[in-house]
């Protein structure tokens, strides 16, 4: 049953607060953005408990840092570049499977067009990935800088990811002749305030004419392969640690506390080979 927490930082030093969200949540691999302490403080952290074997991922990212508890063979480095890292993870238990990070730029410097091909790349090195591990059992999360129902994300030669769990279990679609593998995105299904929960993981309010103030900008998307493995109810943002809650007075996310993205964690179960 892996567990997969991600968290956007902000390069604040939140290394004790990871270890505790990480204990919280039982999980199997802690994926961070924008993480500027040492890889020992935030490791001493995570093992700060009898139950807790986490080791720096083997790779290298330029923009994340990973940490797992899976033993060392069942953690195969695939690729890395531009804000993705893919890793090949084989739990002490079940399937193996693939698990994609991404950290895309902040929109601050980039336009839509660059959102648009850096999803096509990522899109690219997954199905090399997923034809080189030899299965489809895949899993992307992170921080991808765009909201759930932009260009990126649905585009064929993006992610081509649709918010109809039904519609992704038919695989792929057609497109001008050519098929492309569809990735289905639970996030749609978190955007809104219904039952108390935040609208999403990242509060910018602007003076613009077109204001959404709430954003999903920290997503998980799944190929049809794991859906078997997944419920509903298997990711969330997270709103607190322990005690302490991870949003101000007005619900938005308390940088003074944490950080200005709210962590997410999917949990799937046990995972077969019975598609690929």
């Amino acid at each position: 049953m892996p567990t997969i927490l991600f968290w956007n930082l902000n390069r604040r030093s939140l290394d004790a607060r990871v270890g505790v969200l990480s204990r919280q949540v039982d999980a199997d691999v802690v994926i961070l953005a924008e993480c500027e302490s040492d890889t020992s403080q935030t490791l001493f952290q995570l093992n700060n408990d009898v139950d807790s074997f986490f080791a720096p991922d083997p790779g290298f990212s330029d923009r994340l840092r990973i940490f797992c508890r899976f033993p060392a063979v069942g953690v195969v480095p695939i690729r890395d570049a531009h804000g993705v890292s893919i890793r090949h993870y084989r739990p002490p238990i079940g399937a193996p499977f693939l698990m994609v990070a991404v950290h895309f730029p902040s929109k601050l410097y980039r336009q839509d067009s660059d959102y648009a091909l850096a999803c096509q790349q990522a899109s690219r090195l997954v199905e090399a990935a997923e034809r080189e591990v030899g299965h489809s059992r895949t899993l992307l999360l992170g921080d991808l800088n765009m909201n759930p129902f932009e260009g990126g994300l649905i585009d064929a030669h993006g992610f081509n990811s649709t918010m109809d769990r039904r519609v992704a279990e038919s695989v792929e679609r057609q497109v001008l002749g050519e098929p492309f593998k569809f990735f289905y995105n639970p996030m749609w299904g978190r955007l809104g305030d219904l039952g108390g929960r935040p609208p999403g993981t990242y509060f910018y309010s602007t003076g613009t004419a077109r204001n959404l103030c709430w954003h999903m900008f920290d997503q998980v998307l799944l190929r049809p392969a794991l859906l078997r493995a997944f419920d509903d109810d298997s990711v969330q943002i997270l709103t607190r640690i322990g005690s302490q809650s991870l949003l101000d007075e007005k619900g938005r996310p308390n940088r003074a506390e944490g950080s200005d993205h709210l962590p997410i964690v999917v949990r799937l179960r046990r995972i077969d080979e019975e598609t690929s």
